[in-house]
């Protein structure tokens, strides 16, 4: 009997056929572990921008408590705590899918707070982990005098004049009872000895742009403790970070307006300018019998120079208020700028683009606020200034001294300077 026996090729065959089917197996379990790994990675990318509106969300919860709360930083649901010595606020809001937000408030009554935020969402792929994103935003008080002296260009103290800060709510300036170290000083110029201290004090931080640098030869610049028993600047006081641009100012709309009135009385040739607006094409004072009363709450644009020398004087009553606009050079000598109601917000001195030069000298101090982007300021005497000032460069020689006013940094909200992710 006679078996049929098996061909050698039906086995080659099943062998390929199996080999086949192993290598469309690995083939398939790779293509599927690819699209498992792309939708693991695609769903937490969905997660991952998800974190964004929950943090953002946090963000408009701490700029409104700003605006809103800002004498009372405990107000809303806000609690406050200590980190690293400094006391800080912080509050939680849930959301009802799951999400969180987590916000911190450094410095919320200061002139520059700082915003950290946390968003937190559920993570699709893990039951009972968050994903989570924070971003650190700073602010400045939008007033605009968040600075002492803010300039384009060099800032430079001679003579061991002094930068420091007060707050007039407090009552008058005074070393032991109302200085602080809100002076702060700073320059967008990117230059060497941008900022140029010598042998002054600056009871606040000094910040440069850029590569700009800080030239120091026995002065300080610090805390008020530091300062006061140190040379050099403390750490953490200085910075070369400055970024910011000032508008040019403009006259004021309307017009043409009519001059104030000049009273001849008595041998005296008196400014009297009450409430209202007034166009002048130039001011001098230069003697007592010309001096210029403000009575009321006015603005005077001077279209040319601006001139106060010898005994003559500007007197801004108590009450009263004046914004002094300027199209040439303003200096200021003599009697100087009265100002009676001793309070920097009720005299400000603005300088339009062809105002390239301001001088002031004057034996009473200047008690208010400069904003003149284009031009040179020079401040000398012992007199100083109590008040903020915006210009394209600053000369503090003879020992004058710059009191900036806290009063000036309240303003009525607050805007986002920076945004990083943490």
């Amino acid at each position: 009997m006679t078996f049929p026996s098996k061909s050698p090729t039906a086995g080659s065959t099943l062998m390929i056929t199996l080999f086949f089917c192993m290598a469309i197996g690995i083939v398939l379990a790779s293509l599927l572990n690819l699209v498992s790994s792309r939708n693991r990675i695609v769903i937490r990318s969905l997660g991952w921008n998800q974190a964004i509106p929950v943090l953002e969300a946090g963000i408009e919860e701490a700029l409104t408590h700003l605006h809103d709360d800002s004498s009372s930083p405990s107000a809303n649901g806000w609690t406050a705590g200590v980190i690293a010595g400094q006391t800080v606020y912080t509050k939680q809001r849930n959301f009802t899918d799951g999400s969180y937000f987590y916000v911190t408030l450094y410095n919320a009554t200061a002139n520059n707070p700082v915003i950290y935020s946390q968003g937190y969402v559920l993570s699709p792929l893990n039951t009972n982990q968050y994903i989570s994103r924070m971003v650190k935003v700073c602010t400045t008080n939008v007033s605009g005098w968040t600075y002492a002296i803010a300039a384009t260009g060099t800032i430079t103290m001679s003579g061991g004049g002094i930068v420091d800060g007060f707050d007039s709510r407090n009552g008058a300036y005074s070393t032991a009872t109302n200085r602080n170290a809100t002076g702060e000083i700073a320059t967008t110029s990117t230059a060497a000895n941008a900022l140029n201290i010598g042998t002054g004090k600056v009871f606040g931080t000094a910040t440069t742009g850029p590569g700009g640098t800080i030239s120091l030869s026995g002065g300080a610049i610090g805390d008020v403790s530091w300062v006061t028993n140190h040379t050099g600047a403390e750490a953490g006081w200085t910075n070369n970070n400055m970024n910011a641009s000032f508008p040019t100012n403009a006259p004021p709309g309307g017009g043409p307006y009519f001059a104030p009135t000049v009273s001849t009385a008595g041998g005296s040739n008196v400014t009297l300018v009450p409430s209202g607006t007034y166009e002048m094409s130039s001011f001098t004072s230069s003697d007592s019998t010309k001096p210029m009363f403000v009575s009321g709450n006015a603005t005077v644009w001077v279209t040319g120079s601006f001139t106060v020398s010898g005994s003559g004087y500007v007197w801004i009553q108590p009450g009263a208020s004046l914004k002094l606009i300027v199209g040439g050079s303003m200096t200021v000598s003599g009697g100087g700028v009265v100002n009676g109601t001793s309070l920097a917000s009720n005299c400000s001195l603005v300088g339009l683009p062809g105002c390239t030069s301001i001088t002031y000298s004057g034996s009473a101090a200047f008690v208010g606020t400069i904003n003149a982007p284009q031009a040179a300021l020079t401040v000398s005497g012992s007199a100083g200034a109590y008040g903020a000032a915006i210009v394209q460069s600053a000369n503090l020689s003879g020992g004058a001294s710059w009191h900036y006013d806290d009063a000036l940094g309240t303003g009525n909200g607050i805007a986002m300077l920076s945004w990083r992710e943490m």
